[in-house]
């Protein structure tokens, strides 16, 4: 009797020690199958792929013109780029526009001095200044020709709100994407369900060239001729445009 039990006491402890390992073994495999399953299941989901686009185009109320200042000689007299530069603020702020606008075109830049010759040398200064819209573009064309500032030019344009309005466009390009789910599905007899996927594929902006300093002051010229304002159409819209890409689940 005694040899029985201590021959099954050992096979009873064995077994106890065993439940708890299987039992760990199975929690622990418990996620892998929940995802094996969920993934199956979404497979099995029949769904419907879309492209959606959206478009917008923008007046643009940020034109930025560059121009430079140099030292230079009339009436056999120097005139200084300070001098130049006190005469064009003056002439800036009898336009209403502010002076916070006017920049150096480089953050670090300062005087530039370009040595022709020994004793020549000429001080010049890049400037850039922003304006909102074409009207004041053309006043600001005139002044520059009067100061007789050099290389001026329409450096770049954009929008105050740009980053909202991408936004925007960005919505669009979903909602025609569900748009057009739907009336596919409806061609079926069925309805679009939760969106599986949503991806954003193309997006760019595109700034349409811009007319340079001469056809600015030819629409200048013009606009005076006929006692019009520059209309803001003059330049011009910048355009947005973004896709997506969408898989919708069908009901």
């Amino acid at each position: 009797m005694v040899l029985y039990n201590a021959t099954l006491k050992p096979i009873f402890s064995s077994r106890v020690k065993t439940k708890p390992r299987i039992l760990i073994v199975l929690i622990a495999l418990l996620p892998s199958l929940a995802i094996a399953q969920a993934n199956q299941t979404e497979k099995d989901i029949p769904y419907v792929e879309v492209v959606g686009s959206g478009e917008m185009e923008v007046v643009p109320d940020q034109i930025y013109i560059s121009f430079t200042l140099k030292e230079r000689i009339e009436n056999k007299v120097k005139l200084a780029i300070e001098a130049q530069e006190t005469e064009l603020k003056k002439r800036l702020l009898n336009l209403k526009i502010d002076l916070k606008d006017l920049q150096l075109a480089d953050a670090n830049s300062d005087l530039i001095r370009i040595k022709r010759k020994k004793n020549d040398v000429i001080a010049s200064k890049d400037y850039l200044l922003k304006v909102s819209n074409t009207t004041t573009l053309a006043k600001v064309f005139e002044l520059l020709d009067d100061v007789k500032a050099f290389d001026a030019g329409i450096q770049r344009v954009d929008h105050s709100d740009i980053q909202k309005m991408r936004k925007d466009v960005k919505i669009l390009a979903v909602k025609e994407a569900k748009e057009k789910a739907e009336y596919l599905l409806a061609a079926i007899g069925e309805t679009v369900g939760k969106p599986l996927i949503i991806q954003e594929r193309e997006t760019f902006d595109e700034y349409q060239p811009l007319q340079k300093v001469a056809n600015a002051t030819m629409l200048m010229n013009t606009s005076e001729s006929q006692n019009e304002e520059i209309p803001e159409l003059s330049f011009q819209k910048i355009k947005l445009k973004y896709t997506v890409f969408a898989r919708f689940a069908i009901k």
